[in-house]
């Protein structure tokens, strides 16, 4: 009875205290001032349910909780859209940040278009893939296993791991005996791993069961770097006593002593073909040494500050090394001479690596990045963020398209060279922007035209790499994969407009002004051009000869597209204007004016009707094919919109804008249905596939991506918890107005 007693007197303070609520409430004019939030309403929520059970809830307190979780939503729907701004600004430089704000706000608030968007910028931004935990001290080392299935840490903890590469988890611990290990190498096998640190020697570990095999003696100082020369017989460790010691790798016999160094000897790196080393040393040089006399043949000198990082190229013919003077230099092995002088760290370089073909180099810094670089021209081609603290070592997958790193912040962590999105398919291997990518005729194969001078042909499967590669001598245009075969219409730069089918030889070459784009009929008779001297003109696809020849464009033409029937054709040009043709009677029929820009692009509706077109001017326009007329303008894109693709089942209307974002429009409404997918730079072209339910886009990223028209935001959200790998702080939810206890 006492506890039926207490129970009611509680529930008559519960409603007595809603009740003060609603009543204060009321009297203020119903102000909004006096709505419910955050734990105040969750009370009222709770109390009110109670009441009415019994019946005993005013229409003042069950209006209060009503207007208040009205406003409440309100106002996390502005949180929600905050977040999504905040995250579309930062995500190039804090992309984990990012990712957890805008899960934050689609789980915690609303899910509006503006969080779902954030959340794709961040994922098309976000690098990482895997972190490795374990160690308790910085983590000084790393090296992935020449197999591709491991990787190895070397950290001031006192201990050497061993991970599962694919899923970061922890295989075996390495003890040394308490002292700290600043090295770690993988024999060619991948079947032992040699460690050294503070302790003055080179450890062998059984890399399969972390058994001990072997030490190596005769340094008189702490350890630093050891390396396996690539064919197997030698180990090498450098050391603070200014040595480069060489042992050999199945007996454990010190068999040559390299001295020449000033001071500490850090870094030191194999040639590819076993000959010679090269060490790196706080004296602000690296020494390359030949094995058969034990000498130097070659002093590395122009660094201002300590070199620790060294590495060889893959061909053997350069070496790069990091250094405190926040540079790398690349040097010719041979004789010693500059190559290449890479900045944009910030801070001291540690160490360096080459990707396995050679084309680029990743630096770790104190900056907390790791940056990638094309090792021809230093252009940049990612930045590793991520790491709270020095990122000291960095390595490369055997594959080429992972890169690992360690950090004073006790993590390993295992990045993608090319972020992962919400694409579906990932086609990269261009080494320049990608202007178009188009469908073969059954949507089986892609081909993708490039700045880099190449045309790839792909297996439109996830995982398949190129099966064809066309070589050109300049910039790639456009692509057009014929309707009915295999044959492609190709335009270059420097005016050289071909039909090819892969793996052949050319079929026709004209040279002329140069041919920005090719559109095949749908009857595949016949190929559309249109040049820089503004015509365009229509060729039979058998025999090449000219038919037609149709001008009054005033400047470049840029895209060109065939309506279904193949009786009509759109023009696109940089005069700002997009002309509609009669093709059988080789008349203009109406010129579309109105956008204020280049107009970039052109599609025909299927039942001929309408078409759209897209502009610099930032917006998508949508005309009456008879009257000329415009109908609507397109807009929500911030930025020039270069690609436009009508659905073949007339329902949708998809663009690609230097907002890297791709989207896709009602063709009834005209009004914005969602953001599909998000490049990392501008998009060039969109393409429908025949079913109507993926998009091919072409991007400035290097790029081609398939993107599914109806979005699985579910599965966008688990894909980004998979991602990230710690969660958002008191702090920084109380920055963005986020609950502390979600």
């Amino acid at each position: 009875m006492r506890q039926e007693v207490e129970a009611h007197a509680e529930q008559l303070r519960q409603r007595a205290e809603l009740e003060r609520w609603a009543e204060d409430w009321d009297r203020s004019g119903r102000s909004p001032d006096y709505l419910l939030t955050g734990e105040r309403l969750t009370l009222a929520r709770r109390w009110l349910h109670a009441l009415q059970e019994t019946g005993q809830a005013s229409g003042t307190a069950q209006s209060l909780v009503e207007s208040s979780q009205r406003r409440d939503l309100a106002f996390l729907r502005r949180v929600s859209d905050s977040i999504g701004q905040y995250a579309l600004g930062a995500a190039e430089q804090q992309p984990e940040h990012s990712m957890l704000l805008t899960l934050a706000a689609l789980g915690e608030c609303t899910p509006t278009p503006a969080a779902r968007r954030g959340l794709m910028t961040a994922l098309a931004s976000s690098h990482l893939r895997t972190q490795l935990d374990g160690h308790t001290d910085v983590v000084r080392h790393i090296a992935w296993s020449p197999d591709g299935r491991l990787l190895a840490t070397a950290s001031r903890d006192g201990t050497a791991r061993v991970y599962d590469a694919r899923s970061g988890r922890s295989l075996h611990v390495l003890p040394s005996g308490g002292t700290m290990v600043e090295g770690v190498a993988w024999s060619p096998d991948s079947a032992r791993v040699a460690t050294v640190g503070r302790e003055q020697v080179v450890r062998i570990w059984n890399a399969a069961s972390g058994e001990p095999l072997r030490l190596l003696t005769g340094a008189t100082d702490t350890g630093r770097q050891v390396a396996w020369s690539p064919d197997g017989r030698w180990i090498a460790a450098t050391a603070r006593d200014q040595a480069t010691r060489v042992w050999d790798a199945e007996t454990g016999d010190l068999v040559h002593e390299l001295r020449g160094h000033q001071d500490d000897v850090w870094g030191l790196a194999w040639a590819p073909d076993s000959t010679r080393l090269a060490s790196a040393s706080h004296d602000q040089t690296a020494l390359v040494w030949d094995l058969s006399t034990g000498t130097s043949v070659t002093t590395l000198s122009g660094h201002t500050d300590f070199v620790e990082g060294i590495a060889w190229s893959p061909d053997g013919r350069l070496i790069a090394t990091g250094s405190g003077d926040h540079t790398v230099r690349i040097c010719d092995v041979e004789t010693g001479e500059l190559r290449l002088l890479v900045r944009g760290h910030t801070d001291y370089v540690w160490n360096v690596a080459w990707s396995p073909n050679g084309r680029m180099l990743a630096s770790a810094s104190s900056d907390r990045t790791v940056r990638i670089v094309d090792a021809h021209d230093a252009k940049v081609i990612a930045v590793l963020r991520g790491h709270t603290d020095t990122v000291w070592g960095v390595a490369w997958s055997p594959s080429g398209d992972q890169i690992a790193t360690s950090s004073t912040d006790g993590t390993g962590r295992v990045w993608d060279l090319r972020p992962r999105g919400t694409e579906s398919l990932l086609l990269d291997g261009h080494r320049g922007p990608v202007n178009q990518a188009a469908w073969s005729h059954d949507d089986t194969r892609i081909a993708t035209a490039s700045d880099d001078g190449a045309v790839r042909v792909w297996d439109a499967t996830p995982g398949a790499p190129a099966t064809h590669v066309i070589e050109q001598t300049d910039r790639v245009w456009s692509i057009a994969w014929s309707p009915i075969d295999d044959r492609m219409a190709i335009s270059t730069n420097d005016g050289l407009f071909r039909i090819v089918r892969p793996g052949q030889e050319s079929e026709f070459d004209h040279r002329g002004a140069v041919v920005e784009c090719v559109s095949w009929s749908p009857d595949g008779n016949r190929v559309a051009t249109g040049d820089h001297d503004g015509a365009v003109r229509i060729w039979a696809a058998q025999g090449c000869v000219e038919l037609t020849c149709l001008t009054g464009h005033q400047d470049w033409i840029s895209r060109i597209a065939w309506s279904s029937s193949g009786r009509f054709l759109a023009s696109a040009s940089d005069d700002r204007t997009c002309r509609l043709w009669d093709v059988a009677e080789s008349r203009q029929l109406t010129v579309l004016r109105g956008h204020d820009n280049y107009v970039d692009d052109v599609a025909w509706s299927p039942d001929e009707e309408r078409v759209a077109t897209a502009s610099g001017d930032w917006t998508a326009a949508v005309w009456d094919t008879t009257t000329g007329r415009r109908i609507e303008v397109l807009k929500g894109h911030e930025g020039r919109v270069r690609a436009v693709a009508w659905s073949p089942d007339g329902r949708l209307i998809a663009t690609g804008s230097d907002d890297r974002t791709v989207r896709i429009w009602s063709s009834a409404t005209l009004d914005e249905i969602a953001i599909v997918g998000v490049h990392q730079d501008k998009v060039t072209s969109v393409a429908w596939s025949q079913d109507s339910t993926r998009l091919l886009t072409a991007s400035y990223d290097g790029t081609a991506r398939i993107w599914l028209a109806t979005p699985d935001f579910d599965r966008l959200e688990a894909e980004a918890r998979g991602r990230v790998f710690r969660v958002l702080s008191d702090e920084e939810r109380r920055h963005h107005m986020l609950p502390l206890n979600p």
